[in-house]
């Protein structure tokens, strides 16, 4: 019989990328989302969504992946009494933002921040083996709000901004490449016990990586805009739809290394992702990917 796995945000970017995954590996699937307001609904053999709202993982669960709140994680790892196993992903943010200078990201890191040693307390007390990853930069399918962001405003207008010399190094990351981490952490003998960053395949500076980007889309070129002027112009774009998360904090950060040391996990589950050349399908959900996401 196959080993029964919980995913929760099971509709982001990492879920669009794991449930295939776990399906390949032969794990039975409970998918949670909040779109499920009744009773569960199949959308394959394997993969089973069922409400989030429930605040409890069935009888039988096997393991836990977290793609949602951490909150919901130290939940239904405190009430469970057969989890083993338990991925989460938190974000590096919660290392480089927590002094934010805007309150609101600052806030929400230390919260962030506290749900973790929430979670390793509730696993510690439980026997449950937990990897607790904090991915970089996510990009892959089109749902973030990072690379992805860039690339619609550049759809948009034609260019993306760059700030000044934007020098500070990035790593972003594949959704897909940490979904594999994921699948690998729960097939893997022993179980690995880690908290560890986890980056992408390339180490290069914001400028570098908006160029990259650039280059994946027709007609959008880089265009370099004083920090100073640049502030206003975000303070412009989160007047619009699409772009309301967009502060005066991402402009000044574009010079700031964001870079973490993920060699930990890269030895312990031999993780390589791949390096950042975005092309157009890391802009939408893969067709066999989104037959697994609920209509």
């Amino acid at each position: 019989m196959s080993a029964t796995v919980m995913v929760t945000g099971a509709s982001s970017q990492l879920g669009v990328f794991l449930l295939p995954r776990l399906q390949a590996a032969g794990f039975s699937i409970q998918a949670m989302s909040r779109k499920v307001t009744a009773g569960p609904v199949k959308v394959s053999g394997a993969v089973q969504w069922c409400s989030a709202d429930t605040r409890a993982a069935p009888a039988g669960v096997d393991a836990l992946v977290s793609c949602g709140p951490l909150s919901l994680a130290v939940e239904l790892a405190g009430q469970s009494k057969s989890i083993q196993r338990l991925v989460a992903f938190s974000t590096t943010s919660v290392l480089s933002k927590a002094d934010s200078g805007n309150r609101a990201e600052s806030r929400q890191m230390i919260s962030l921040l506290a749900d973790e040693k929430r979670l390793q307390a509730v696993c510690n007390q439980r026997g449950i083996s937990l990897l607790l990853l904090r991915p970089t930069l996510i990009y892959g399918c089109g749902l973030d709000q990072n690379i992805s962001l860039l690339a619609r405003f550049g759809k948009r207008f034609g260019f993306i901004p760059v700030a000044g010399k934007a020098a500070g190094l990035r790593q972003p990351v594949h959704a897909d490449d940490l979904a594999a981490l994921a699948v690998n952490a729960l097939l893997i003998e022993p179980a690995v016990d880690l908290a560890s960053a986890a980056g992408g395949g390339s180490t290069l500076t914001y400028r570098e990586m908006v160029h990259r980007l650039a280059a994946s889309l027709p007609g959008v070129r880089p265009v370099s805009i004083p920090a100073g002027v640049f502030g206003a112009v975000a303070a412009l774009a989160s007047l619009l739809p699409g772009f309301r998360g967009v502060n005066a904090e991402m402009v000044r950060r574009q010079a700031t290394d964001l870079v973490f040391d993920d060699h930990a996990v890269r030895v312990a589950l031999d993780y390589d992702p791949r390096p950042f050349r975005p092309g157009p399908a890391d802009f939408s959900v893969p067709a066999e990917a989104g037959k697994l996401q609920l209509g």
